[in-house]
């Protein structure tokens, strides 16, 4: 199975805080640094799996960026696009397992880059980050980069990646976007699939899978949701359980999703360790 992920790379920090920060002082917190961004998540979680994975996404050889690249190739991840100028970061605040994050993409200059190519070659999954529709100023070379693909017998995966953004850019021109990439999945949690409910056929030509954080997960194939609650085990750190989950699903299907997310959660950080 080799998943081809298109979207951001990114440094990820999480700053776990029991009460929440405190204005003006010091707060005691556990902080993890490493790589991130949703298409590099799903990627590592696809190599941890028994898949292959690629990443055409923004790169950088020097500073941050440089971690990130190195961490990505400790996974196995094959690393695709130009190189940028600055990179990403996110920087995940978690207080009793709630998350908030504050998000700078770095340059987005890679996205004006975007193509098909080697990067795609016998890929069977291509798999879409919201957040690269949601910052590209040049949306049809993504949705020609997925009719190639297609055309070559890979199907496409979208991930709706953030209800707040999605709001702020317009439920029915993000809608037409994701249609025109025509998605054999969709993955979406609650909050971003009620901003456009069934918009892109999921649940009936393509598969719909909510990611409903404590509550599980549901998988709607062919109209009939398949619910399922939460992988018993630790719950550590939250952040990239719904990668994780995408990546079971794509290289496995519904029980290695649950797996993975149990995987992740209860580790620190959002992407596999390395062994």
């Amino acid at each position: 199975m080799l998943v081809a992920c298109l979207g951001d790379v990114m440094l990820d920090v999480i700053v776990e805080v029991e009460g929440g920060l405190t204005p003006d002082d010091d707060t005691p917190a556990v902080i993890t640094l490493g790589a991130g961004g949703q298409a590099a998540n799903v990627a590592t979680w696809v190599a941890a799996l028994g898949g292959r994975a690629r990443v055409f996404g923004p790169r950088a050889d020097r500073g941050p960026g440089l971690l990130v690249e190195t961490a990505l190739s400790r996974h196995g991840v094959e690393l695709w696009g130009t190189s940028t100028g600055r990179t990403g970061a996110v920087v995940s605040i978690v207080t009793h397992g709630v998350r908030s994050m504050a998000s700078d993409p770095g340059d987005l200059r890679w996205l004006g880059q975007v193509r098909s190519g080697a990067w795609l070659q016998d890929a069977d999954w291509l798999f879409v980050s919201g957040y690269a529709l949601l910052r590209s100023d040049d949306v049809q070379r993504l949705v020609e980069t997925a009719a190639v693909a297609r055309a070559h017998g890979t199907r496409v995966a979208l991930d709706l990646a953030s209800a707040s953004m999605l709001s702020r850019f317009g439920a029915d021109a993000f809608s037409a976007m994701c249609r025109s990439l025509r998605p054999a999945v969709v993955f979406a949690t609650e909050a971003e699939w009620a901003t456009s409910p069934g918009a892109f056929g999921a649940g009936g030509s393509a598969v719909l899978v909510l990611k409903r954080g404590p509550a599980g997960a549901s998988f709607v194939i062919d109209g009939i949701s398949d619910d399922r609650p939460p992988t018993p085990g630790q719950v550590l750190d939250v952040t990239g359980a719904g990668d994780a989950l995408a990546a079971g699903f794509l290289v496995g299907g519904v029980d290695l999703a649950m797996e993975a997310a149990a995987r992740c959660v209860a580790q620190r950080g959002a992407q596999p360790g390395v062994s």
